[in-house]
Protein backbone atom coordinates (compact mmCIF):
# COMPACT_ATOMS: atom_id res chain seq x y z
CA UNK A 1 0.00 0.00 0.00
CA UNK A 2 1.50 3.56 -0.99
CA UNK A 3 0.33 5.56 1.19
CA UNK A 4 1.18 7.93 4.30
CA UNK A 5 4.43 8.84 6.11
CA UNK A 6 3.35 8.00 9.53
CA UNK A 7 1.30 4.65 11.10
CA UNK A 8 -0.53 2.75 8.43
CA UNK A 9 -2.03 0.10 9.70
CA UNK A 10 -5.30 -1.83 9.97
CA UNK A 11 -7.93 1.02 11.31
CA UNK A 12 -6.07 4.23 10.71
CA UNK A 13 -4.25 6.23 7.53
CA UNK A 14 -2.57 9.40 8.87
CA UNK A 15 -2.00 11.77 5.31
CA UNK A 16 0.58 13.91 7.11
CA UNK A 17 4.06 13.41 5.98
CA UNK A 18 6.88 13.73 7.77
CA UNK A 19 9.22 16.37 7.52
CA UNK A 20 12.08 15.40 4.90
CA UNK A 21 10.14 12.64 3.71
CA UNK A 22 8.51 11.73 0.51
CA UNK A 23 5.30 12.84 -0.01
CA UNK A 24 2.32 11.26 1.68
CA UNK A 25 -1.11 9.38 0.47
CA UNK A 26 -2.10 7.06 -1.23
CA UNK A 27 -1.09 6.24 -4.79
CA UNK A 28 -3.75 4.29 -6.80
CA UNK A 29 -5.45 7.91 -7.31
CA UNK A 30 -1.95 8.46 -9.23
CA UNK A 31 -1.48 5.43 -10.80
CA UNK A 32 -4.88 5.90 -11.98
CA UNK A 33 -3.93 9.49 -13.85
CA UNK A 34 -0.64 7.89 -15.23
CA UNK A 35 -2.52 4.98 -16.65
CA UNK A 36 -4.92 7.91 -18.03
CA UNK A 37 -2.38 9.98 -19.43
CA UNK A 38 -0.50 7.34 -20.95
CA UNK A 39 -3.88 5.93 -22.36
CA UNK A 40 -3.54 2.54 -21.31
CA UNK A 41 -6.36 1.65 -19.42
CA UNK A 42 -7.63 -0.48 -21.93
CA UNK A 43 -12.01 -1.04 -21.40
CA UNK A 44 -12.80 -5.20 -22.06
CA UNK A 45 -15.73 -5.59 -20.08
CA UNK A 46 -18.79 -4.46 -18.72
CA UNK A 47 -19.59 -5.15 -14.92
CA UNK A 48 -22.63 -4.93 -12.81
CA UNK A 49 -22.01 -3.99 -9.63
CA UNK A 50 -22.21 -6.37 -6.59
CA UNK A 51 -25.36 -5.71 -4.47
CA UNK A 52 -24.34 -3.91 -1.14
CA UNK A 53 -25.56 -4.32 2.43
CA UNK A 54 -24.60 -2.53 5.53
CA UNK A 55 -23.25 -5.56 7.87
CA UNK A 56 -24.75 -6.31 10.64
CA UNK A 57 -24.18 -6.02 14.84
CA UNK A 58 -22.33 -8.90 16.00
CA UNK A 59 -24.78 -11.64 15.81
CA UNK A 60 -26.10 -13.18 18.88
CA UNK A 61 -26.31 -16.74 17.37
CA UNK A 62 -23.02 -17.43 15.52
CA UNK A 63 -20.00 -18.80 17.61
CA UNK A 64 -16.75 -16.84 16.92
CA UNK A 65 -14.72 -19.35 14.42
CA UNK A 66 -12.26 -21.77 15.82
CA UNK A 67 -8.50 -20.94 14.61
CA UNK A 68 -7.96 -23.92 11.69
CA UNK A 69 -4.40 -23.37 10.62
CA UNK A 70 -2.49 -26.70 9.81
CA UNK A 71 1.04 -25.70 8.51
CA UNK A 72 3.04 -24.91 6.79
CA UNK A 73 1.60 -23.58 3.48
CA UNK A 74 3.44 -25.06 0.33
CA UNK A 75 2.66 -23.92 -3.37
CA UNK A 76 1.57 -27.05 -5.70
CA UNK A 77 1.26 -24.88 -9.20
CA UNK A 78 -1.83 -22.03 -8.70
CA UNK A 79 -2.45 -23.87 -5.29
CA UNK A 80 -1.61 -22.70 -2.15
CA UNK A 81 -1.54 -26.12 -0.10
CA UNK A 82 -1.70 -26.40 4.04
CA UNK A 83 -0.10 -29.24 6.18
CA UNK A 84 -3.25 -31.37 5.79
CA UNK A 85 -3.39 -30.68 1.81
CA UNK A 86 -6.19 -28.95 1.48
CA UNK A 87 -6.46 -26.37 -0.53
CA UNK A 88 -5.96 -23.17 1.05
CA UNK A 89 -8.11 -19.54 0.31
CA UNK A 90 -6.81 -16.31 2.62
CA UNK A 91 -9.17 -13.66 2.83
CA UNK A 92 -6.96 -11.32 4.52
CA UNK A 93 -5.74 -7.77 5.37
CA UNK A 94 -3.01 -5.38 5.67
CA UNK A 95 -1.19 -4.07 8.20
CA UNK A 96 2.04 -1.64 7.49
CA UNK A 97 3.71 0.48 10.28
CA UNK A 98 5.21 3.27 8.60
CA UNK A 99 6.72 5.06 11.68
CA UNK A 100 8.65 3.69 14.35
CA UNK A 101 9.13 1.03 15.34
CA UNK A 102 8.16 0.35 11.71
CA UNK A 103 6.12 -3.12 12.65
CA UNK A 104 2.62 -3.59 13.70
CA UNK A 105 2.93 -4.66 17.28
CA UNK A 106 0.72 -6.77 18.65
CA UNK A 107 -0.97 -5.99 22.44
CA UNK A 108 -3.41 -7.87 24.14
CA UNK A 109 -5.85 -7.85 21.47
CA UNK A 110 -4.79 -5.52 18.81
CA UNK A 111 -3.08 -5.89 15.92
CA UNK A 112 -1.12 -2.16 15.07
CA UNK A 113 -4.71 -0.26 14.97
CA UNK A 114 -7.61 -3.31 14.42
CA UNK A 115 -9.27 -5.44 17.17
CA UNK A 116 -7.69 -9.00 16.96
CA UNK A 117 -10.92 -10.56 17.96
CA UNK A 118 -12.82 -8.31 15.08
CA UNK A 119 -10.19 -9.55 12.63
CA UNK A 120 -10.98 -13.40 13.28
CA UNK A 121 -14.47 -12.90 13.83
CA UNK A 122 -15.06 -11.34 10.25
CA UNK A 123 -13.46 -14.51 8.73
CA UNK A 124 -10.11 -13.08 7.76
CA UNK A 125 -7.87 -15.95 8.07
CA UNK A 126 -4.54 -13.91 6.67
CA UNK A 127 -2.75 -10.76 7.20
CA UNK A 128 0.23 -8.88 4.91
CA UNK A 129 2.44 -8.04 7.88
CA UNK A 130 4.55 -4.97 6.52
CA UNK A 131 8.89 -5.53 7.26
CA UNK A 132 10.94 -2.31 6.68
CA UNK A 133 13.46 -2.63 4.38
CA UNK A 134 15.08 0.10 6.31
CA UNK A 135 14.94 -1.28 9.73
CA UNK A 136 16.09 -4.64 8.87
CA UNK A 137 19.19 -3.40 6.90
CA UNK A 138 20.44 -0.56 8.73
CA UNK A 139 23.78 -0.60 7.04
CA UNK A 140 25.29 -2.83 4.07
CA UNK A 141 25.53 -6.04 5.17
CA UNK A 142 24.80 -5.58 8.57
CA UNK A 143 21.22 -6.73 9.43
CA UNK A 144 19.33 -5.75 12.60
CA UNK A 145 18.65 -9.28 14.13
CA UNK A 146 16.47 -7.62 17.60
CA UNK A 147 13.86 -5.91 14.38
CA UNK A 148 13.73 -9.71 12.72
CA UNK A 149 13.46 -10.96 16.29
CA UNK A 150 10.34 -8.75 17.16
CA UNK A 151 8.78 -9.52 13.42
CA UNK A 152 8.99 -13.67 14.85
CA UNK A 153 7.39 -12.42 17.70
CA UNK A 154 4.15 -10.67 15.87
CA UNK A 155 4.37 -13.60 13.92
CA UNK A 156 4.34 -16.04 16.68
CA UNK A 157 1.24 -14.22 17.80
CA UNK A 158 -0.76 -14.54 14.66
CA UNK A 159 0.01 -18.29 14.63
CA UNK A 160 -1.82 -18.45 18.01
CA UNK A 161 -4.80 -16.49 16.26
CA UNK A 162 -5.10 -18.73 13.08
CA UNK A 163 -4.05 -15.62 11.01
CA UNK A 164 -1.31 -16.71 7.77
CA UNK A 165 1.31 -13.97 7.63
CA UNK A 166 3.34 -12.75 4.41
CA UNK A 167 5.73 -11.04 5.00
CA UNK A 168 5.78 -7.89 2.87
CA UNK A 169 9.15 -5.59 2.48
CA UNK A 170 7.31 -2.33 1.76
CA UNK A 171 8.55 0.70 0.19
CA UNK A 172 6.98 4.15 -1.09
CA UNK A 173 8.55 6.54 -3.06
CA UNK A 174 11.54 4.87 -1.73
CA UNK A 175 10.22 5.77 1.90
CA UNK A 176 11.01 2.60 3.78
CA UNK A 177 14.23 1.62 2.05
CA UNK A 178 17.65 1.96 3.36
CA UNK A 179 19.30 5.31 2.96
CA UNK A 180 22.25 3.78 1.84
CA UNK A 181 20.28 3.12 -0.93
CA UNK A 182 20.00 5.94 -2.60
CA UNK A 183 22.88 6.75 -3.64
CA UNK A 184 24.64 9.84 -3.37
CA UNK A 185 24.42 11.05 -7.14
CA UNK A 186 20.55 10.18 -6.33
CA UNK A 187 20.74 12.41 -3.61
CA UNK A 188 21.85 15.40 -5.24
CA UNK A 189 18.60 15.49 -7.62
CA UNK A 190 15.57 17.52 -6.61
CA UNK A 191 12.84 15.21 -5.05
CA UNK A 192 10.33 17.51 -6.34
CA UNK A 193 7.82 16.51 -9.34
CA UNK A 194 7.73 17.67 -12.65
CA UNK A 195 6.05 21.25 -12.91
CA UNK A 196 2.49 20.61 -13.46
CA UNK A 197 1.96 17.10 -12.71
CA UNK A 198 -0.68 17.85 -10.72
CA UNK A 199 -1.92 14.38 -9.21
CA UNK A 200 -1.04 14.05 -5.76
CA UNK A 201 1.61 12.60 -3.45
CA UNK A 202 2.22 10.27 -5.92
CA UNK A 203 3.75 12.36 -8.13
CA UNK A 204 7.13 11.96 -6.45
CA UNK A 205 7.87 8.88 -8.04
CA UNK A 206 8.53 10.92 -11.44
CA UNK A 207 10.81 13.25 -9.06
CA UNK A 208 14.47 13.69 -10.61
CA UNK A 209 15.47 11.72 -7.37
CA UNK A 210 13.25 8.89 -7.66
CA UNK A 211 13.23 8.35 -11.32
CA UNK A 212 17.58 7.66 -10.37
CA UNK A 213 16.90 5.90 -7.78
CA UNK A 214 14.84 3.37 -9.05
CA UNK A 215 17.22 3.01 -12.04
CA UNK A 216 20.30 2.21 -9.61
CA UNK A 217 17.49 -0.39 -8.29
CA UNK A 218 16.88 -2.08 -11.49
CA UNK A 219 20.83 -1.77 -12.62
CA UNK A 220 22.00 -3.25 -8.97
CA UNK A 221 24.54 -0.17 -8.53
CA UNK A 222 27.02 -0.18 -5.99
CA UNK A 223 26.00 1.08 -2.51
CA UNK A 224 28.98 3.24 -1.97
CA UNK A 225 32.47 4.28 -3.73
CA UNK A 226 34.41 1.00 -3.83
CA UNK A 227 31.96 -1.30 -2.31
CA UNK A 228 31.36 -4.56 -3.67
CA UNK A 229 27.90 -4.84 -2.93
CA UNK A 230 25.21 -3.89 -5.29
CA UNK A 231 21.67 -2.36 -3.88
CA UNK A 232 19.72 -5.58 -4.88
CA UNK A 233 22.62 -7.24 -3.29
CA UNK A 234 22.54 -6.13 0.28
CA UNK A 235 19.11 -5.70 0.22
CA UNK A 236 18.90 -9.29 -0.47
CA UNK A 237 21.07 -10.06 2.78
CA UNK A 238 18.43 -8.34 4.47
CA UNK A 239 14.92 -10.27 3.22
CA UNK A 240 17.75 -13.58 3.41
CA UNK A 241 17.48 -12.73 7.19
CA UNK A 242 14.11 -12.39 7.78
CA UNK A 243 13.54 -15.66 6.02
CA UNK A 244 15.77 -17.55 7.97
CA UNK A 245 14.31 -16.84 11.06
CA UNK A 246 11.14 -17.46 10.13
CA UNK A 247 11.79 -20.96 7.89
CA UNK A 248 10.25 -22.94 10.77
CA UNK A 249 6.98 -20.81 11.52
CA UNK A 250 4.36 -22.77 10.69
CA UNK A 251 1.87 -20.08 9.72
CA UNK A 252 4.58 -17.74 7.15
CA UNK A 253 3.23 -18.41 3.59
CA UNK A 254 6.77 -16.34 2.14
CA UNK A 255 8.48 -12.96 1.84
CA UNK A 256 7.53 -10.61 -0.89
CA UNK A 257 10.75 -9.74 -2.23
CA UNK A 258 9.35 -5.33 -2.84
CA UNK A 259 6.34 -3.76 -2.42
CA UNK A 260 5.21 -1.94 -6.36
CA UNK A 261 8.75 -1.35 -7.33
CA UNK A 262 8.52 1.73 -9.63
CA UNK A 263 10.22 1.72 -13.19
CA UNK A 264 12.14 4.54 -12.86
CA UNK A 265 12.96 5.91 -16.57
CA UNK A 266 11.06 2.98 -18.17
CA UNK A 267 8.17 4.68 -17.02
CA UNK A 268 6.68 5.82 -20.76
CA UNK A 269 7.93 2.71 -22.39
CA UNK A 270 6.08 0.07 -19.48
CA UNK A 271 3.47 2.02 -20.10
CA UNK A 272 2.80 2.55 -23.80
CA UNK A 273 3.96 -0.44 -24.78
CA UNK A 274 5.36 -3.16 -23.03
CA UNK A 275 9.32 -3.08 -21.25
CA UNK A 276 11.36 -6.18 -22.40
CA UNK A 277 14.49 -4.37 -20.82
CA UNK A 278 13.08 -3.19 -17.47
CA UNK A 279 11.07 -7.11 -17.39
CA UNK A 280 15.04 -9.01 -17.62
CA UNK A 281 15.85 -6.39 -14.95
CA UNK A 282 13.35 -6.85 -12.48
CA UNK A 283 14.13 -10.90 -13.49
CA UNK A 284 17.59 -10.18 -12.32
CA UNK A 285 17.45 -8.14 -9.27
CA UNK A 286 14.15 -10.78 -8.20
CA UNK A 287 16.34 -14.07 -8.99
CA UNK A 288 19.74 -12.11 -6.50
CA UNK A 289 16.69 -11.70 -3.77
CA UNK A 290 15.41 -15.29 -4.42
CA UNK A 291 18.80 -17.18 -4.73
CA UNK A 292 20.03 -15.68 -1.20
CA UNK A 293 16.55 -16.72 0.59
CA UNK A 294 16.84 -20.60 -1.15
CA UNK A 295 20.83 -20.47 0.51
CA UNK A 296 18.88 -20.07 4.02
CA UNK A 297 15.30 -21.25 3.39
CA UNK A 298 15.12 -23.43 0.42
CA UNK A 299 11.62 -24.38 1.39
CA UNK A 300 10.31 -20.83 2.31
CA UNK A 301 7.71 -19.53 -1.20
CA UNK A 302 9.16 -15.95 -2.28
CA UNK A 303 6.69 -13.81 -4.16
CA UNK A 304 7.66 -11.51 -6.84
CA UNK A 305 5.90 -8.21 -8.08
CA UNK A 306 7.14 -6.86 -11.76
CA UNK A 307 7.23 -2.84 -12.18
CA UNK A 308 4.44 -0.89 -10.32
CA UNK A 309 2.34 -0.81 -13.85
CA UNK A 310 1.62 -3.93 -14.16
CA UNK A 311 -1.31 -5.97 -14.21
CA UNK A 312 -3.38 -2.35 -14.72
CA UNK A 313 -1.54 -0.42 -16.87
CA UNK A 314 1.19 -2.52 -19.07
CA UNK A 315 1.75 -6.11 -19.44
CA UNK A 316 4.77 -7.96 -18.49
CA UNK A 317 7.28 -10.02 -20.33
CA UNK A 318 9.36 -11.44 -17.18
CA UNK A 319 11.15 -14.89 -16.82
CA UNK A 320 10.01 -17.35 -14.72
CA UNK A 321 10.94 -17.82 -11.21
CA UNK A 322 12.91 -20.76 -12.17
CA UNK A 323 16.71 -19.87 -11.86
CA UNK A 324 17.03 -20.19 -8.08
CA UNK A 325 14.31 -23.20 -7.52
CA UNK A 326 12.14 -23.89 -5.32
CA UNK A 327 8.42 -22.04 -4.89
CA UNK A 328 7.68 -18.77 -6.47
CA UNK A 329 4.64 -16.89 -6.97
CA UNK A 330 3.01 -13.77 -8.58
CA UNK A 331 2.04 -10.47 -6.16
CA UNK A 332 -0.25 -8.24 -7.91
CA UNK A 333 -2.47 -5.36 -6.83
CA UNK A 334 -5.43 -3.29 -8.43
CA UNK A 335 -7.31 -0.59 -8.04
CA UNK A 336 -9.48 1.71 -10.57
CA UNK A 337 -11.09 5.12 -9.34
CA UNK A 338 -12.22 7.03 -6.51
CA UNK A 339 -8.80 5.75 -4.94
CA UNK A 340 -8.49 7.64 -1.27
CA UNK A 341 -11.89 9.17 -2.06
CA UNK A 342 -15.23 8.57 -3.40
CA UNK A 343 -18.71 8.50 -1.68
CA UNK A 344 -20.48 5.02 0.14
CA UNK A 345 -22.77 4.72 -2.68
CA UNK A 346 -23.18 2.82 -5.85
CA UNK A 347 -21.13 4.25 -8.23
CA UNK A 348 -22.15 5.17 -11.50
CA UNK A 349 -22.72 2.87 -14.46
CA UNK A 350 -20.57 4.37 -16.16
CA UNK A 351 -17.80 4.00 -13.44
CA UNK A 352 -18.84 0.48 -13.04
CA UNK A 353 -18.71 -0.27 -16.57
CA UNK A 354 -14.84 1.36 -16.78
CA UNK A 355 -13.60 -0.19 -13.67
CA UNK A 356 -15.18 -3.87 -14.71
CA UNK A 357 -12.59 -3.68 -17.94
CA UNK A 358 -9.83 -2.59 -15.70
CA UNK A 359 -10.24 -5.51 -13.06
CA UNK A 360 -11.10 -7.62 -15.69
CA UNK A 361 -7.45 -6.96 -17.63
CA UNK A 362 -5.25 -6.74 -14.72
CA UNK A 363 -7.00 -10.12 -13.19
CA UNK A 364 -6.54 -11.84 -16.81
CA UNK A 365 -2.63 -10.34 -17.15
CA UNK A 366 -2.04 -11.74 -13.58
CA UNK A 367 -3.54 -15.06 -14.07
CA UNK A 368 -1.85 -15.54 -17.30
CA UNK A 369 1.82 -14.66 -15.57
CA UNK A 370 1.26 -16.47 -13.09
CA UNK A 371 0.27 -19.59 -15.27
CA UNK A 372 3.24 -18.60 -17.42
CA UNK A 373 5.54 -19.25 -14.62
CA UNK A 374 4.07 -22.28 -12.66
CA UNK A 375 3.25 -20.80 -9.91
CA UNK A 376 0.14 -19.00 -8.23
CA UNK A 377 -1.36 -15.75 -7.79
CA UNK A 378 -1.82 -13.52 -4.94
CA UNK A 379 -4.03 -10.38 -4.71
CA UNK A 380 -1.97 -8.43 -2.44
CA UNK A 381 -3.68 -5.29 -2.52
CA UNK A 382 -7.34 -3.27 -3.53
CA UNK A 383 -10.02 -1.95 -2.45
CA UNK A 384 -8.59 1.55 -0.16
CA UNK A 385 -11.63 3.69 -0.97
CA UNK A 386 -14.85 5.03 0.53
CA UNK A 387 -17.03 3.82 -2.43
CA UNK A 388 -17.61 -0.04 -3.03
CA UNK A 389 -16.34 0.43 -6.63
CA UNK A 390 -12.85 -0.83 -5.61
CA UNK A 391 -14.46 -3.86 -3.90
CA UNK A 392 -17.17 -5.30 -5.56
CA UNK A 393 -15.52 -6.16 -8.70
CA UNK A 394 -12.11 -7.69 -7.04
CA UNK A 395 -13.98 -9.56 -4.47
CA UNK A 396 -16.20 -11.33 -7.46
CA UNK A 397 -13.41 -11.75 -9.67
CA UNK A 398 -11.55 -13.46 -6.87
CA UNK A 399 -13.99 -15.60 -5.69
CA UNK A 400 -14.78 -16.93 -9.44
CA UNK A 401 -10.99 -17.56 -9.90
CA UNK A 402 -10.76 -19.10 -6.53
CA UNK A 403 -7.70 -16.27 -5.75
CA UNK A 404 -6.60 -15.75 -2.16
CA UNK A 405 -6.52 -11.56 -0.98
CA UNK A 406 -5.28 -9.27 1.32
CA UNK A 407 -7.39 -6.08 1.31
CA UNK A 408 -5.95 -2.98 2.29
CA UNK A 409 -7.20 -2.76 5.59
CA UNK A 410 -10.85 -3.30 7.62
CA UNK A 411 -12.28 -0.98 9.79
CA UNK A 412 -11.85 2.84 8.40
CA UNK A 413 -14.23 1.94 5.17
CA UNK A 414 -18.17 2.64 5.38
CA UNK A 415 -20.50 -0.62 5.63
CA UNK A 416 -21.08 -0.39 1.83
CA UNK A 417 -17.29 -1.17 2.06
CA UNK A 418 -16.88 -3.37 4.34
CA UNK A 419 -20.18 -5.51 3.73
CA UNK A 420 -18.04 -6.78 0.48
CA UNK A 421 -14.97 -8.03 2.19
CA UNK A 422 -17.18 -9.36 5.22
CA UNK A 423 -17.98 -12.81 3.88
CA UNK A 424 -17.76 -17.07 4.61
CA UNK A 425 -15.19 -18.57 2.84
CA UNK A 426 -13.73 -22.17 2.03
CA UNK A 427 -10.39 -21.08 3.60
CA UNK A 428 -9.03 -24.93 3.29
CA UNK A 429 -10.62 -27.31 1.02
CA UNK A 430 -10.39 -31.37 1.40
CA UNK A 431 -10.05 -31.75 -2.51
CA UNK A 432 -10.18 -28.95 -5.52
CA UNK A 433 -12.70 -26.69 -4.69
CA UNK A 434 -13.96 -25.81 -8.44
CA UNK A 435 -16.52 -22.91 -7.35
CA UNK A 436 -17.07 -19.96 -4.79
CA UNK A 437 -19.85 -17.46 -4.85
CA UNK A 438 -21.37 -14.97 -2.10
CA UNK A 439 -24.31 -12.71 -2.17
CA UNK A 440 -23.72 -10.44 0.34
CA UNK A 441 -27.48 -9.01 -0.14
CA UNK A 442 -29.14 -12.29 0.45
CA UNK A 443 -26.39 -13.92 2.23
CA UNK A 444 -26.17 -17.01 0.11
CA UNK A 445 -23.25 -18.79 -0.11
CA UNK A 446 -21.70 -21.41 -2.39
CA UNK A 447 -18.83 -24.01 -2.73
CA UNK A 448 -18.41 -26.69 -5.07
CA UNK A 449 -15.46 -29.21 -5.18
CA UNK A 450 -13.96 -32.68 -5.86
CA UNK A 451 -12.94 -34.85 -2.74
CA UNK A 452 -9.70 -36.35 -2.62
CA UNK A 453 -10.30 -39.49 -0.36
CA UNK A 454 -6.45 -39.19 0.81
CA UNK A 455 -7.10 -35.90 3.14
CA UNK A 456 -8.19 -36.87 6.33
CA UNK A 457 -9.24 -33.55 7.77
CA UNK A 458 -12.51 -31.99 6.82
CA UNK A 459 -13.29 -28.75 4.36
CA UNK A 460 -13.03 -25.86 6.53
CA UNK A 461 -15.23 -22.77 6.06
CA UNK A 462 -15.77 -19.63 8.35
CA UNK A 463 -19.06 -18.07 8.40
CA UNK A 464 -18.48 -14.11 10.02
CA UNK A 465 -20.72 -13.90 12.30
CA UNK A 466 -21.92 -10.58 11.02
CA UNK A 467 -22.99 -11.61 7.55
CA UNK A 468 -25.34 -13.95 9.81
CA UNK A 469 -26.98 -11.87 12.48
CA UNK A 470 -29.77 -13.92 12.69
CA UNK A 471 -27.85 -17.34 12.03
CA UNK A 472 -27.79 -19.78 8.93
CA UNK A 473 -28.35 -22.97 7.31
CA UNK A 474 -26.15 -24.97 5.76
CA UNK A 475 -26.84 -27.86 3.05
CA UNK A 476 -24.35 -30.25 1.58
CA UNK A 477 -24.55 -32.61 -1.07
CA UNK A 478 -22.15 -35.22 -1.32
CA UNK A 479 -20.81 -35.16 1.87
CA UNK A 480 -22.37 -34.16 5.46
CA UNK A 481 -21.75 -31.37 8.61
CA UNK A 482 -19.35 -32.34 11.35
CA UNK A 483 -19.62 -28.83 13.26
CA UNK A 484 -22.43 -27.98 15.64
CA UNK A 485 -25.18 -25.89 14.65
CA UNK A 486 -24.30 -22.00 13.75
CA UNK A 487 -20.54 -22.86 14.41
CA UNK A 488 -18.27 -20.19 13.45
CA UNK A 489 -16.77 -22.63 10.82
CA UNK A 490 -18.58 -24.89 9.29
CA UNK A 491 -16.75 -28.25 8.81
CA UNK A 492 -18.04 -30.94 6.18
CA UNK A 493 -16.76 -34.60 5.52
CA UNK A 494 -17.16 -36.04 1.96
CA UNK A 495 -18.50 -38.92 1.74
CA UNK A 496 -16.55 -41.75 1.52
CA UNK A 497 -15.47 -43.84 -1.70
CA UNK A 498 -13.87 -42.51 -4.34
CA UNK A 499 -13.59 -38.71 -5.86
CA UNK A 500 -16.35 -37.00 -6.30
CA UNK A 501 -18.72 -33.79 -6.40
CA UNK A 502 -19.10 -32.19 -3.25
CA UNK A 503 -21.94 -29.05 -3.01
CA UNK A 504 -22.13 -27.02 -0.44
CA UNK A 505 -24.62 -23.87 0.49
CA UNK A 506 -25.53 -21.35 3.27
CA UNK A 507 -28.11 -19.09 3.83
CA UNK A 508 -29.49 -16.70 6.27
CA UNK A 509 -32.02 -17.75 8.81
Amino acid sequence: MISAMGAEVIGANPSVPLPSAPMAGRARAASWTIGAVLGVAAILAACTPTPTVPIGPDSPVVAPPAPDLVGPVRLEGSRLVDGAGRDVIIHGLNSVEKSPPFLSEITPTRLGGAELDRITGDGFNGIRLGVWPAAVVPSPGVVDQDYVDRVREVVDQLADRGLWVLLDFHQDVFWGMPTWATSPAAAALPADPPAGLDIGWAAAYASPRSTRQWDDWWANARTAPGSDLGVVDAYALGVAAVAERHADAPNVIGVEVINEPYPGSALLACGVSNCPDLDAAATRANTIVTEAVRAVAPDMPVWWTPQALFPIYSDTTMARPGPAGGPAGLSFHTYCLYTDGGEPTSPPPAASTLCGGVFEQAFDRAERLAQRWEGPALLTEFGASASPLNVTAPVRLADERLLSWFHWASGRYPDVVESQIVRPSAQATAGTPTSQSFDPATGEFRLTYRSDPSITAPTSIVVPGRAYPGGYEVTVTGGSVTSAPDAGRVLVQADGGPAHDVEVTLRRR
